[in-house]
Order: C-alpha cells, then sequence, then structure tokens
C-alpha cells in the first residue's frame, strides 16, 4: 500500500491510496494491501450512502444491507486467494455494485485510474471507489488515515511517513 496521484481529465491531480499488488482471488495479498482493503469494506459498513447507492442503482441486496455485509469482514490482514475465502464475498459485493467486471479481485492502479473492459466500457478501479469510500466516511480526516476513527494501527508505517517528518 502506497500514496499516488491520479490525474484528472481537466488536468488536476487527486490524491489516493493503491495497492502495491492484487487483493482477492488468485492474488499477492500482501498483508497491508489485505488489511486496506478489508478495513476500507469495513469503513463502508459506516457509511449509510453505500445503501443509498444500491437502491439507486436498483441492486438486488436479497432483503439484507449492504453495510451488514461489510460490518462482517474480518479486518485480520489475510486472505488466501481462494476461491472460499470470505473476503472474496465482500469483493464480488462491490465489484457488483459498481458494475464492474467480477473478478474477486481489487487490483492496483498501473497508469490510468480508469480501464478498459470488454465492450469498450470505461470502469474506475475497485481502489479508488475504497478511497472514495473513506472520503465518505471521514471527509474531514482524508487522505489521513492514521487520523480516521478505529484505525488499523498496522498500517501505520505506511501511511504515517507520508504526512510526518522525521
Amino acid at each position: 500500500m502506497h500514496p499516488e496521484f491520479a490525474e484528472t481529465t481537466d488536468g488536476r491531480k487527486i490524491f489516493y491510496w493503491n495497492l502495491d499488488g492484487a487483493v482477492g482471488l488468485n492474488g499477492k495479498n500482501s498483508f497491508d494491501d489485505v488489511l486496506f482493503v478489508q478495513w476500507c469494506m469495513y469503513k463502508a459498513s459506516k457509511w449509510p450512502g453505500i445503501d443509498h447507492l444500491a437502491q439507486i442503482e436498483d441492486f438486488d441486496t436479497k432483503g439484507k444491507t449492504l453495510r451488514g455485509a461489510f460490518a462482517r469482514v474480518n479486518i485480520n490482514g489475510r486472505c488466501s486467494g481462494l476461491k472460499d475465502d470470505p473476503l472474496l464475498d465482500q469483493i464480488n459485493l462491490l465489484q457488483a455494485l459498481t458494475q464492474g467486471p467480477m473478478d474477486g479481485r481489487v487490483n492496483p492502479i498501473q497508469g490510468s485510474a480508469r480501464y478498459t473492459g470488454l465492450g469498450g466500457i470505461r470502469y474506475v478501479y475497485l481502489v479508488i471507489w475504497l478511497n472514495n469510500i473513506l472520503k465518505q466516511v471521514h471527509p474531514k480526516e482524508y487522505p489521513r488515515l492514521d487520523l480516521m476513527p478505529e484505525f488499523a494501527f498496522q498500517l501505520g508505517p505506511q501511511v504515517k511517513p507520508v504526512f510526518w517528518e522525521d
């Protein structure tokens, strides 16, 4: 996990937290990257807007709230990368909501923050969605993850040097 900047279509730059490798199905699944994804999913459970977004998108939640599903994520930094890993359920749920490809992975951004899928459709990387969730839940603290309530302290070595000088 590391900080990066993406360029917008009007030439501005936006800050985001990127992954060092893929998280999820057959991913690299490094501890820091997995922990970041799990923590973001947990934070999604704190954002009422995610259920509102599901209603707008007419997403079938089968009578359950997305917040409830994301609240159950285990924040331990571990993902086996196998189909039966519980984190893949949450990744697939978020992918379905964002109408992106259902590959069970959160991929790092390499190059543009948008990518072209099948049929020429342009998608936003899932890691940008996760950053946007953090912005919605903690608009005053973002991008300072270390200032957010319930900060996953194990991410401190990646986060704090970006904002603190020795």
